[in-house]
């Protein structure tokens, strides 16, 4: 995979993994209910604040403004403080990157991400299933008392997580995705942040941002280039064979990327933390895009090919766990060649 679109993928977790939290609330007692206070809070809270986002060797420092849940929407507006001027802004189910001279606009989505700081599930057994959930101690994080949370794998198909929670509200002050080994691959962490009673609807105003409603409509790029136009895959030529326990389907979407170009299968599984992403585009005499193994801070990706097609496995997910899908896509005989 491009290192451009690996990039893309970690901001866009980074955009989907942004706090929420509130209230003084009784004292919590075990993991599973400081997860369960956490997921309350972040429903409702309105907040701004600073964070320095690790990836592998990437640093960046961003500023967020975050606007609490109303009428089932939220808002979000990210803004870089290092590097290139970048903006995440996310606002009426749309996800718009603003770069220079590049905005771009992602419409809706296949399936909805918890704010921060991971997709956690609101049915914490199915989590419980695959990851331990443990107390490990107390600290302090943004000159708050934070209570540290472990969310353990259970195999080693997946990263394990650590939160630091506000012990007053329980949001979420920091973050880290750990790797098979226990060191952290990517973290997240405020430096300051502040609860506020609103935001006003003037921090989210955007040019490019489609009225309210107009989702369905807007063109995904506000430059006038539609997007590829996907379609529900009912039932694939491919199969996979070696899924790891606990990752479902939750979406499986057929799309071309221009005219003159085959359709490309994109499937997506998770186990409500971790998402997995699976490409199938048929070669036709190019080269393919990646053959072996390749990595982005916690972005992992596996490629090769198989009767001419490309297969390409991403995820936030260990190395071997892209490349045990990867070689494991076959085609179904029973539906036919693909």
């Amino acid at each position: 995979m491009k290192r451009k679109l690996l990039y893309c993928a970690a901001l866009t977790l980074a955009a989907g993994a942004l706090p929420t939290a509130g209230w003084t609330q009784p004292v919590v007692e075990d993991a599973r209910h400081w997860l369960e206070r956490m997921l309350q809070s972040t429903r409702i809270l309105s907040y701004e604040g600073t964070f320095i986002y690790v990836q592998g060797p990437h640093l960046e420092a961003m500023r967020i403004v975050n606007g609490g849940e109303t009428e089932g929407r939220q808002r979000r507006r990210l803004v870089s403080l290092s590097g290139p001027p970048r903006e995440i802004l996310v606002a009426n189910n749309n996800v718009i990157y603003l770069l220079p001279n590049q905005p771009t606009t992602l419409v809706g989505g296949e399936y909805s991400r918890s704010p921060f700081p991971l997709s956690i599930p609101r049915e914490l057994g199915r989590l419980e299933s695959h990851y331990v959930l443990e107390m490990v101690g107390e600290d302090r994080v943004a000159g708050l008392d934070a209570q540290v949370i472990a969310i353990k794998p259970r195999d080693m198909w997946r990263f394990g997580y650590r939160l630091w929670l506000d012990r007053r509200n329980g949001i979420v002050l920091r973050s880290a995705l750990l790797d098979e080994k226990g060191y952290p691959v990517e973290q997240l962490m405020f430096t300051d942040l502040q609860i506020k009673p609103r935001i006003e609807d003037a921090a989210f105003a955007s040019p490019a941002l489609p009225p309210t409603g107009a989702a369905a409509e807007a063109s995904p790029n506000p430059n006038g280039a539609d997007a590829p136009a996907g379609e529900q895959v009912a039932r694939s030529a491919w199969r996979i064979d070696q899924l790891p326990e606990g990752f479902v389907k939750v979406s499986h979407n057929r799309f071309t990327k221009a005219p003159s170009r085959h359709p490309t299968e994109h499937l997506v599984f998770t186990d409500g933390l971790a998402t997995i992403s699976v490409f199938v585009e048929k070669l036709d005499g190019t080269p393919p895009l990646l053959q072996g193994g390749s990595q982005m801070g916690s972005m992992n990706a596996f490629g090769t090919v198989v009767n001419g097609h490309q297969i390409l496995v991403v995820g936030e997910v260990p190395a071997a766990t892209v490349q045990r899908i990867a070689v494991s896509i076959q085609p179904d005989p029973e539906v036919g060649k693909p």
